[in-house]
């Protein structure tokens, strides 16, 4: 582990969340699916917080993207995170749960962040022409710095997600392979959720939100084939209307953030932006 790096908010406020992550991408807030989840659970939580970008440069102590800074500490990791603010914040979304279902949620969470997971940087090993582009992050590039962009910094970028699936062992498969087994792992939470509104009931638990994180990016991001994409929507409908019910109620301003590419949007900035247009029709 490296040394915690200095605070990026020096004068912060008091149990106020920092969440530091990439800039935003122009097809989904956050291409990476745990800065997706972490926010999300955030709003959920109704936790404050404020978005630091990391200017593709930044990472946690861990090498990690998203980390959290919190009344003067820094913690890194998606998962030791939710653990921390639950701690802090006395919020708990799995308080209702009982052992067996925590074990469930212990298993599938295990299976979207540790194999699902595989699936999208395999893919945009494959295809990530689309980084350098508007729908990615082409939109905060302009002149000399985007032909560094795409000159030094893509490559190298395409370089590592590579090596990292090839020594994960993903990158060792075909592209039929590993659809073939994400769409297997896609129908076990298909049929896990069911008629479900969300895995455990009608209320929404971290497990939905991080299976929100990472199966947005299969919905809203360019992949190499439009294969996974289609099966979640053609064959998971229940899975699907899941996640899309959660950017819903959670991401109001979701075309706004990706349209002005902006960190600083709100749920309660949207919403009240809606109430002042039906008034005025």
């Amino acid at each position: 582990r490296m040394p915690a790096p200095p605070l990026l908010k020096r004068d912060w406020q008091k149990d106020h969340v920092y969440l530091v992550q990439f800039p935003r991408a122009g097809c989904i807030p956050s291409a990476s699916p745990f800065a997706l989840k972490l926010e999300t659970w955030l709003r959920l939580c109704k936790i404050p917080y404020t978005n630091i970008s990391n200017e593709f440069t930044k990472m946690s102590e861990k090498g990690q993207i998203p980390f959290i800074e919190l009344n003067g500490r820094h913690y890194a990791d998606s998962v030791q995170i939710i653990d921390v603010l639950k701690h802090e914040f006395k919020k708990d979304p799995e308080a209702m749960l009982n052992p067996l279902e925590k074990a469930q949620a212990v298993a599938f969470r295990a299976l979207i962040e540790d194999t699902i997971f595989w699936a999208i940087p395999y893919n945009r090993s494959r295809n990530a022409k689309w980084f350098i582009t508007e729908k990615g992050f082409g939109g905060h590039v302009t002149g000399i710095k985007k032909l560094l962009f795409e000159k030094i910094a893509f490559p190298k970028l395409m370089k590592t997600i590579k090596s990292k699936c090839h020594a994960q062992g993903i990158g060792r498969h075909t592209q039929l392979e590993v659809e073939k087994a994400a769409k297997e792992q896609f129908d076990a939470l298909e049929n896990f959720i069911g008629s479900k509104s969300f895995f455990f009931g009608e209320i929404p638990t971290t497990l939905d939100i991080t299976a929100f994180g990472h199966l947005q990016q299969f919905l809203h991001t360019p992949m190499a084939s439009e294969e996974l994409k289609m099966h979640l929507e053609q064959k998971c409908p229940n899975l699907t209307r899941m996640v899309n019910r959660l950017k819903d109620e959670f991401w109001p301003d979701w075309d706004e953030a990706c349209s002005k590419l902006s960190l600083a949007t709100t749920m309660e900035g949207a919403e009240a932006a809606v109430e002042a247009a039906v008034a005025a029709e």
